[in-house]
């Protein structure tokens, strides 16, 4: 056990929450109304402690924001639930369908994506019922985590990921003993503190840092305060009032995992549709050899597409299997798994379609949507107004504010691709945290979306430098992610605590220069003499300096000089990027 660095109560202790045994909710399901008092509290528990999780931060710098953008990302969730609450419907797959769209569309930051990939299993699990038992609940929890291993594309263990994945298999395990939600909801909960006790056993970079994994500590807080969710009068359904409640079959866990759940309904007839979009991450798709492995798996096969990127549908009882095959052989993005028994029964019965989550941002309900434009747009994260204004120079249509600290959602840079009109749009999200949100809005949008990830403004304003909008957009793209990946930037950044980062000892109030593969490269009393002892060695026939917020020009003057003595014939340049925490960014040509 590694103990967190940041003191007071322990994020992962037995029994870290109040109990109000008097009050607390013991029912056997949950309709709409249950759900959202379920999700409040686990918002309100999060709250509470959203300082020390945002602290428990690998690098020494003030921007740790895990547990804002988690936080974030359930009040929109639970805002849209709320909406639906307020139009009287309280069936819980109605109301779980918004949670899941306010998730998808408020996302902040990786680990607020990785949350609302969590919650976007619980409309798949609970379609066509009015409420919901703890069968429904653990199935919710192996197809949100189904969702957010596919949005990784090298998915890292110790993280919120291994978190999640722990907690479904131990929810499936319960479910059939679990007649009472309150004993299983509180089982949930300590199986996320036992996997965020470990998380710094399976991530060198934690256990150096002496810290848990921070977006797992926020899973841990949200569950808890679930568990401990408040009695609340029911609707009119009343408990267990629906009779069309019945336990869905398990949906297992990927192959990282054993997870073992059982059922106790009859066999399925149809099983369930997995569809996604498989892109090469390596050796070119033989489109031959995996569909004939995935009829193997099950039925309804097509894959249809090219070498680079093609789209899968299978038909089959094991929707992790497919998905695990696609993970496996690629980058695999756009996961929809849908139940087909109870689309059969809807049809049945007449029940109303399902709506797409992914609810195309900008379009118009009471009027058809503007064509968009042959063309190529791009789209840029910037965290300050002087980075702004020269990425527009440079040719970006569409500026987002965020950065460190201040994350765009994902609904806002959907917002942004939308308003460039364009057919073909490339994101820069110019910071390793936005990179999730930046493909989610992907999936939000009409246009043809290419993420490059670009770990910061100096990466995005070096892509910016090769963009020629005559080209095709995946011309475009491949020049952009040249130039971001032979860029040379690292950050002048200020130290908030004693901290040791790949060997490199650091302290409270030291300057640090901050390489985005290498971490701490440098270290000093001040920002020149971190910037001195980071150039020493270097070559470079240009170095640009973008001076922070808090960096006045004759500072940047002093670091200019230092950088020229440095590096002999150096050519260097001074440019107000006014973004907050990096005092100074850094680029070399």
């Amino acid at each position: 056990m590694v103990p967190s660095t940041h003191g007071g109560e322990s994020l992962w202790c037995a029994r870290p929450w109040p109990e109000h045994e008097a009050g607390l909710m013991s029912r056997k399901s949950w309709d709409g109304v249950e759900l959202m008092a379920a999700l409040r509290s686990g918002a309100e528990r999060l709250e509470s402690r959203v300082a020390e999780v945002n602290a428990l931060n690998v690098f020494p710098v003030p921007d740790g924001d895990t547990g804002t953008n988690m936080l974030a990302t359930l009040k929109a969730a639970i805002a849209e639930g709320e909406a639906t609450l307020a139009a009287g419907v309280t069936a819980i797959d109605q109301v779980s369908e918004a949670v899941a769209r306010g998730a998808l569309l408020g996302a902040r930051g990786n680990s607020g994506v990785l949350l609302s990939q969590i919650l976007r299993g619980l409309p798949q699990a609970v379609r066509g019922r009015k409420r919901a038992r703890a069968s429904e609940i653990a199935n919710a929890l192996s197809i949100g985590v189904l969702h957010a291993y596919s949005a990784v594309a090298t998915p890292t263990e110790g993280t919120i990921l291994t978190v999640a994945r722990e907690v479904a298999a131990s929810a499936l395990a319960d479910i059939e003993s679990a007649t009472e939600l309150r004993p299983f909801l509180l089982k949930i909960a300590e199986s996320a503190r036992v996997s965020v006790d470990k998380t710094p056993t399976l991530l060198a970079v934690l256990r150096e840092a002496g810290v848990v994994d921070s977006g797992g500590a926020g899973l841990q807080l949200i569950l808890e305060g679930i568990a401990d969710v408040p009695f609340v009068v029911p609707s009119a359904n009343g408990d267990d009032g629906d009779a069309g409640i019945k336990t869905a079959t398990p949906v297992t866990m990927p192959p990282v995992a054993s997870a073992q759940g059982t059922s106790a309904s009859e066999p399925s007839e149809y099983g369930y549709e997995t569809v996604y979009i498989l892109r090469a991450s390596g050796a070119p798709l033989d489109l031959v050899k995996i569909r004939a492995e995935l009829e193997g798996l099950g039925e309804s096969v097509l894959v249809a597409g090219d070498a680079k990127t093609c789209k899968v549908h299978v038909h089959n009882l094991q929707p992790d299997l497919i998905l695990a095959y696609g993970i496996a052989h690629g980058e695999v993005r756009g996961v929809t798994i849908e139940n087909l028994d109870q689309q059969s029964a809807e049809r049945a019965t007449g029940h109303g379609a399902f709506t797409d989550l992914s609810t195309k941002v900008g379009a118009s309900s009471a009027a058809a949507p503007t064509p968009l434009q042959q063309g190529t747009a791009v789209v840029a994260v910037a965290a300050g107004r002087g980075l702004a204004t020269i990425m527009q120079s440079a040719g970006a249509a569409q500026i987002v504010h965020g950065g460190q600290t201040e994350n765009p959602s994902a609904a806002e840079i959907a917002a942004a691709i939308s308003a460039t009109g364009k057919r073909d749009v490339i994101v820069l999200p110019n910071n390793s945290n936005v990179v999730l949100a930046a493909r989610q809005a992907a999936d939000l949008v009409a246009a043809n979306v290419t993420v490059v990830p670009t770990r910061n403004a100096a990466e995005g304003i070096a892509a910016l430098l090769t963009w020629d909008p005559s080209l095709p957009a995946d011309e475009a793209a491949k020049r952009f992610e040249s130039a971001r990946t032979t860029a040379r930037t690292f950050r002048i950044v200020e130290a908030v605590r004693d901290a040791v980062v790949k060997g490199v000892s650091v302290r409270s109030g030291e300057v640090m220069a901050l390489d985005p593969v290498d971490g701490i490269i440098a270290t000093g009393g001040d920002d020149l003499a971190a910037l001195t002892k980071a150039l020493s060695g270097e070559r470079a026939e240009l170095l640009t300096l973008y001076l922070g917020a808090d960096v006045d020009q004759a500072a940047g003057e002093r670091m200019a000089d230092a950088a020229r003595s440095a590096i002999s014939g150096v050519e260097v340049e001074l440019a107000r990027g006014e973004q907050p925490i990096e005092r100074v960014l850094v680029s070399l040509e």
